[in-house]
């Protein structure tokens, strides 16, 4: 079996990150914040919110992945295409 090698992010107290993976084929998905919720909190922030809304869709609707994908590869030529007209 190969090794692997563990990688720290270290986060600030207002972040929040969305950790995909592949494990057997499937997608794993984990949300890591950088600061608990106060025990008495009333609501989530909101970055943690989307976050948890983004690794939601991702593993409850798998046309999402393949729509995020289409977006990515759609504004990656966008981007390309501005760096291009700016030289």
């Amino acid at each position: 079996m190969a090794e692997t090698e563990v990688t720290s992010v270290d986060l600030e107290p207002g972040e929040v990150a969305l950790v995909i993976g592949e494990e057997d084929g499937q997608m794993s998905v984990r949300v890591v914040a950088g600061s608990e919720l106060e025990p008495d909190a009333t609501e989530m922030p909101a970055a943690q919110e989307i976050i948890l809304a983004l690794a939601m869709r991702l593993l409850k609707d798998p046309d999402f992945h393949d729509d995020v994908l289409d977006w990515y590869y759609d504004h990656q030529d966008e981007d390309e295409e501005e760096e291009e007209e700016g030289e």
